[in-house]
This record gives structure tokens, sequence and C-alpha cells, in this order.
């Protein structure tokens, strides 16, 4: 195996082809890397002869963003024109490829971003100089750190070098102001030295009081952290007693979903844990129980770290959206949401999601907290609108649909077709000009809970 000096190919030299079941090339000065020994000894043509097979090998196709693989290719000195096979192109490079009358356009399957596009007037689809691509086209730096629940910039980093997003580079970056006003140094824990190996042979839990209701009623959150995978699932609580029916349901969704069993539980020594109930049940499952020291909170720092980070998450987004403190629940629901889809210190950069579910996660249907969207409206009414504008309040979790507040009905909205805009935040201009103030997320709260406004009528469409 060898690879020649001109490993770039000439884009001129190929065509899109659906109908080749391989890549074919007249000339071995195309590939990058070349393999004497010969896939096939022939190929059968369109007009049923069989040509002959010198060699194979892989090549590279450059786009302005990124270079795309031609893995495989075929070199037969007798074939009339070079052919890129759309199938083995496609599944090679995770990408899509549409046709018009004049052109094609390579896209990127998991963000939908234009690759490459040529144009042509004639019968094939050749491989040409790419057409201009509009920058403007690419999602900004500053919409990702919001799509991401403000994320640090080593975040956004990681994700675009590892092909995850795609996104244009500001120089400078934008200031974000409701970063400037959520997030804020935190206290220093001591470092864990405990290693598992195994997915559930860990959890770690908290509770988190909130002295403001939220617009269900909920005044608390439970938390369950996998150690191994720091995948992190919450449950908003009425009463703290509600915390041994929620590991119920968590330990039966692990066992169904997994095939796992939790080994050992990590918590403070609060009442809602250090009960009777939930020492019997533990004990009769042999799940081993610890407890961290009364008033040292360190000893259950991962925890202690997870309600930190969710709760900047959620003053962050509530700041952005100008949403009322009252909606910290589907603000929290985000928050975990994100933290599952981003890389995490404690397990070197890798994703929680991915480390769980041993696939990537789909950042696609990701969208900023709290902005304008538009979601689709059936009626018979020919002149009615087809659209309301609305707030998005974040993902469905049992429809594949967004949750999208209706502030003239005060009714949420699940559907799956909408149209966002991103750059707008509608509640502010909608609701008396009033600052929220929402330190009721750090530490010690300090203020006194506002009335609660009526719960919003859930429809879906």
């Amino acid at each position: 195996m060898h690879s020649p000096p001109g490993h770039f190919l000439i884009p001129s030299a190929w065509n899109m082809n659906t109908g080749s079941s391989s890549h074919l090339n007249k000339s071995v000065t195309s590939l990058s890397t070349v393999f004497n020994m010969c896939m096939y000894p022939s190929i059968s043509v369109g007009d049923g002869h069989s040509i002959p097979v010198t060699n194979t090998g892989h090549s590279i196709l450059p786009t302005p963003f990124k270079s795309l693989h031609l893995n495989n290719v075929l070199i037969t000195p007798h074939i009339r024109k070079n052919l890129i096979s759309v199938r083995q192109f496609v599944r090679d490079n995770n990408c899509t490829i549409e046709f018009g009358a004049f052109s094609f356009s390579v896209k990127d399957f998991m963000m939908c971003q234009v690759l490459l596009r040529c144009d042509n007037t004639g019968d094939l689809y050749p491989v040409t100089t790419p057409s201009p691509i509009p920058h403007v086209f690419l999602v900004s730096q500053h919409t990702w750190h919001q799509r991401l629940g403000h994320s640090g910039r080593e975040v956004l980093r990681h994700l675009v070098s590892n092909n995850f997003i795609s996104c244009n580079k500001e120089k400078p970056l934008v200031l974000c102001h409701a970063c400037q006003l959520g997030k804020h140094v935190r206290l220093s824990f001591v470092s864990s030295n405990t290693v598992v190996t195994s997915r559930f042979d860990l959890i770690h839990s908290d509770v988190w009081t909130s002295p403001i209701p939220s617009l269900s009623g909920f005044k608390y959150y439970v938390l369950f952290l996998d150690h191994y995978s720091q995948f992190v699932w919450v449950y908003p609580l009425f009463n703290k007693s509600d915390v041994l029916s929620k590991f119920v349901l968590f330990r039966t969704y692990v066992r169904t979903q997994f095939k796992y069993e939790i080994r050992s539980f990590l918590c403070d020594d609060g009442g809602e844990f250090d009960n009777r109930n939930l020492h019997k049940l533990f004990a009769d499952n042999g799940i081993q129980f610890r407890f961290s020291c009364p008033k040292i909170s360190q000893q259950n720092g991962k925890s202690e770290r997870m309600v930190r980070t969710i709760n900047n998450f959620i003053r962050t987004s509530l700041f952005q959206a100008n949403l009322p403190p009252t909606f910290w629940v589907e603000a929290l629901n985000v928050a975990t949401h994100l933290l599952n889809f981003l890389p995490s210190i404690a397990i070197n950069n890798e994703i929680p999601y991915t480390r769980l579910f041993r696939t990537n996660p789909d950042y696609s249907l990701l969208r900023t907290f709290g902005c304008l969207c538009y979601p689709h409206l059936h009626t018979n009414h020919k002149l009615k609108p087809r659209a309301t504008p609305t707030i998005y309040l974040g993902q469905a979790s049992n429809h594949r649909g967004y949750r999208c507040l209706d502030l003239k009905t005060n009714k949420i909205i699940i559907s799956r077709h909408v149209t966002f805009d991103e750059t707008i935040f509608p509640y502010g201009s909608t609701q008396p000009a009033l600052t929220p103030t929402y330190t009721f997320l750090d530490d010690i709260p300090d203020i006194i809970p506002p009335a609660i406004p009526t719960n919003p009528v859930v429809h879906s469409t």
C-alpha cells in the first residue's frame, strides 16, 4: 500500500451516479491511498461487457467545509466516465444528496448543512468547482451557545471539532448578557476517588427545595446521577416524601430498559432518604445505602455540583427568556436534557448520553429555550390563521414534538410542525415590564415567593 504525491483529486474528473454500486475511476493518480491488490478482477458495465480492475484504493473529495471520503475506489482504465456511487458515498459520509434539474447538493445528515453544491447543464451530474454557499446560512456560535444552555467555549469547541455541530466563526465573539447575569463562581469541592466499571454501579442523589412553587405546584426536585456515565435524571416533586415513589419508578426504568440492577446509592442524611421505608426497600433488594456525614455536603459532592450546575442552567435560561421564576420546572427539564448531551469533564469530555446508550445524541432538534415559535394549527376554516405566536418551553417528554406556550390563551400546544425565530424572546414584550429575580436558585434563598399564575392547559397538534 502506498500514497501518491498528489492525493487530492481533480473535482471535474468525477460524476455522481445513482446506478453504480462502486466508485469507478480510470486513473490511479486520483487515489490518496492505493492498494496493489484488487477487490474484484473485473466489473460489469451497462452494455453487458466486463472490464478489468487493476487497483483499488481510497480518495478524498474536498469541500469548503470538510473532506468527504471515497472508500474502495475501483481503478479500471477502460471506464468512459469516472463515477461516484451515490449509495456508497452517502453511507460512508453520513450525508444526503439532493438532485435538481441543473445541480446537486451534498448535505450533512445531522445538521442539514450544505457541504457541496455543483451546477451542471448537461446530461450527467459532474463534480465541478463548488458553487458559492452563503456563509450566513450557517448557525452562529452565539446561537449554538444559547441552544446548548449557555455552555462554555470548550464545550462548543469540542462539539465542532468532532463534527457534531457546525457554526460560523465570529470575531470577536458575541458577549452573552444572560451568562453575565446567570453564572457565578462555584465553590470548590473535594474530588472523589470512587471508581466504577459499569453503568448503575453507583447512583448519586440529592433533593433541591424551591421556595417558589412552579406553575404546576412543584416545590422540589430529586436527581439521580449515574457515576459511570454522568447521565442525570430529575423528577419534580410536590412533597419530599415523594422521593420513595420516584426512586421506585427510576429503578423500574433501569431494570426494564437496561437489564441492570442498581448496586449502590449515595445521598445526604436528610429524612427524605434516611427513613424506614427506603432502608427496607434497599435491604430487601441488596442495594448498598451510603450517606454523607451530617453537615458535610462535600461527601455528596457529585450531587451537590450537579444541583448547582442545573440551577445555573435554569437561572441563565430564565434570564435569557425573561420568564418569571414560576417557570423553573420548564427550564429544569431543558437543563437536564442538555447536560446529558454535553461533554463532561468527569468522564474525560465524553458525552453522558453516548456513554449510557452507546450511540451519539441527536442535536438537530435543539432550539433556544423561551424563543418565539409558531406551531401549526389544525383548522377547517379557510380564513383562520394556520399558526399562532407562542413561546418555546422545550421538547415534549412523551411526544416527538415541541411544547409551546400561547400567552393569549395560557395553553400549552404540543406539535411537531413548528417554525422558530431564535432571536426573539416574546415574554418580556407581552407582559408588564418587570425585572425578574432568580436568587431562589442560589445556595441560600432570600426572596418571598410570588403568586402562582393559573396553570396552562395542554393541547396537542
